[in-house]
């Protein structure tokens, strides 16, 4: 366009431009309306769900009031005009972040009566400063180290995924991360964090037992059972940010975890096989891999502007 408005700051960074549609705050969400899963165990597991009404789509911040790592991981239409929006914390307890939900001008209501529109060339509000627009005090790009965990503390149990979730949960829990320096970051920083990164560890455990059943005179083993059992256990991560009070750790969040078994019985007499059984139960792992490793946006801003 040959005509509009732009307002750049002292880096020549774009404030506000006639030419995009800036974001303002639609609502603060001060606790989640549903704990769709938790367990301490896996490092912790936290997943919040969080609901906002808005006419457009969302573009959530969040808070980081306890020292584990978070991420947005789904933002989902419901059809009726409000969206969910999907967290997911390390850690236990059940103090969870607010969420400040901010969208272009079409969605919100000014809250004062006098300000600054602006609009773009097709006639909407591009900027309005009566709805409390975003403002980013800082930014980078983070990636996850590529594996959440090199190297696996124990072995578990073969028979039947016999390993209970606390042995388990140690055994998968994430221990690498990426540190970053940020530093001159506001008092209640909030962060808009898509997490995109994923990644899949799992491990395999094999016993097996051999019986004679029956020998002849001379020892010889007539009739004979075999037994073999194999366990495969997994644990599925997405990527989350962690905040220090003066940087940014990306580092891994478990999101779901399982074991599949398989059991075969082989019976045999003479060496010669006459049958036998098998089993299988659980949830076969994913691929052992880590996708979509690449630099993830971190934007912060003051949360407190907004309460």
């Amino acid at each position: 366009m040959t005509h509009g408005f732009l307002a750049l700051n002292n880096n020549n960074q774009v404030l506000v431009s006639s030419d995009t549609r800036n974001l303002h705050l639609v609502a603060k969400l001060s606790s989640p309306i549903a704990v769709d899963y938790a367990t301490d165990y896996y490092g912790g597991i936290r997943i919040l769900r969080y609901r906002v009404t808005c006419s457009v789509y969302p573009v959530p911040f969040f808070t980081m009031p306890t020292a584990d790592f978070h991420g947005v991981t789904r933002i989902t239409s419901n059809g009726d005009g409000t969206w969910d929006i999907e967290l997911v914390r390390s850690g236990g307890g059940s103090t969870y972040p607010e969420v400040y939900v901010f969208a272009d001008p079409r969605a919100g209501n000014p809250t004062d009566t006098h300000g600054m529109q602006v609009y773009r060339d097709d006639g909407s509000v591009a900027f309005d400063s009566r709805m409390r627009p975003l403002a980013v005090s800082g930014g980078l790009p983070v990636v996850q180290p590529s594996n959440p965990r090199p190297s696996f503390p124990y072995g578990l149990n073969a028979q039947y995924c016999g390993s209970d979730e606390a042995t388990t949960g140690g055994f998968f829990a994430p221990t690498e991360y990426n540190s970053y320096s940020v530093g001159g970051q506001p008092t209640k920083p909030m962060f808009f964090y898509s997490s995109l990164a994923q990644a899949e560890r799992e491990a395999q455990y094999h016993t097996s037992d051999d019986d004679c059943l029956g020998s002849d005179k001379f020892g010889v083993c007539i009739t004979r059972t075999t037994y073999d059992w194999n366990s495969w256990y997994w644990a599925f991560y997405r990527g989350g940010i962690k905040w220090t009070g003066s940087g940014i750790q990306a580092g891994w969040v478990v999101v779901k975890f399982g074991c599949h078994w398989l059991y075969e019985q082989d019976d045999s007499m003479l060496g010669i096989g006459t049958g036998g059984s098998s089993g299988s139960s659980g949830t076969w792992p994913y691929s052992n891999e880590t996708l979509n490793l690449d630099a993830s946006t971190v934007l912060i801003g003051d949360a407190s502007r907004y309460d």
